[in-house]
């Protein structure tokens, strides 16, 4: 698959990770309108569409926010020739400030998408009928390996990594302390629940009961009531911290955060 056929796909699964959407929830749309994909519903197009006049007038970074009681419409430059309108129930600062961290991200990407998906059909070339060339072929050439393959778990780990640390450089008082709290980790393979008290190097009752319940996808709070339920007393900055230096040590990575 290249990489201008799964732009969309990596688009909304690093959307859906922070919780900026769910299932459903975005559309790129050139300056002019041209809808270029789209899972939004007939209503919530028809909305963008009537700010249509203020595309060219948007510069990269910049938007328009349609906010309502229980969601908010956020229609954004993404490039030269490119918008992307976002339908989240997520508050507005942060979800601006993951569509500003996907705008660096994929810079280059986002008109090279553009042109792949409106550019005029290449004419259809006559078919040519070679019968004895195309069975020697068939029967002696070995199948090719896909030259582009799925990217590895390392690399997606290293993206939610980076976001998290740009989220984190953008927030601050209340809205960070909330992000930190819902970050959801996990073992780094081949640690398991199971092995991980032999094989992790770590001692701290406290830090080897939160490396044992990892796997329940449990976020930083979550972490710290039920330990203290157990009858620890810490804080949940303990337990952000504590996971944070396990990081480093390639014991945990970030698995996503709790949507609100």
């Amino acid at each position: 698959m290249s990489e201008d056929s799964d732009l969309v796909d990596r688009l909304k699964e690093e959307l859906r990770t922070f919780g900026a959407i769910s299932e459903n929830g975005l559309a790129l749309l050139t300056m002019k309108g041209e809808v270029l994909y789209t899972d939004l519903t007939d209503d919530i197009q028809q909305k963008i569409m009537l700010f249509k006049p203020s595309f060219p007038g948007l510069t990269v970074g910049s938007n328009i926010t349609l906010a309502a009681e229980n969601e908010s419409i956020i229609v954004i430059r993404t490039s030269k020739q490119m918008l992307m309108a976002i339908q989240t129930q997520q508050r507005v600062g942060f979800t601006l400030v993951m569509l500003s961290t996907l705008i660096k991200r994929y810079a280059t990407e986002f008109d090279k998408y553009a042109k792949t998906i409106t550019k005029p059909p290449k004419p259809k070339a006559e078919p040519k009928v070679v019968v004895a060339e195309a069975e020697l072929e068939t029967i002696t050439k070995a199948p090719v390996e896909a030259a582009v393959a799925e990217p590895p778990i390392e690399a997606v780990t290293e993206v939610l990594a980076e976001m998290a640390e740009e989220v984190e450089g953008a927030l601050v008082g209340e809205e960070l302390e909330a992000y930190q709290k819902s970050l959801i980790y996990e073992l780094i393979p081949p640690l398991t629940p199971e092995n991980v008290l032999d094989k992790s190097g770590v001692w701290n009752r406290a830090s080897r009961l939160m490396l044992r319940n990892l796997d329940q996808d449990l976020t930083v709070d979550e972490l710290r009531e039920g330990l203290n339920n157990a009858g620890f007393d810490i804080t949940w900055q303990w337990v952000y911290e504590t996971l944070r230096a396990l990081e480093t040590r390639g014991t945990v990575r970030i698995k996503g955060k709790r949507e609100e």
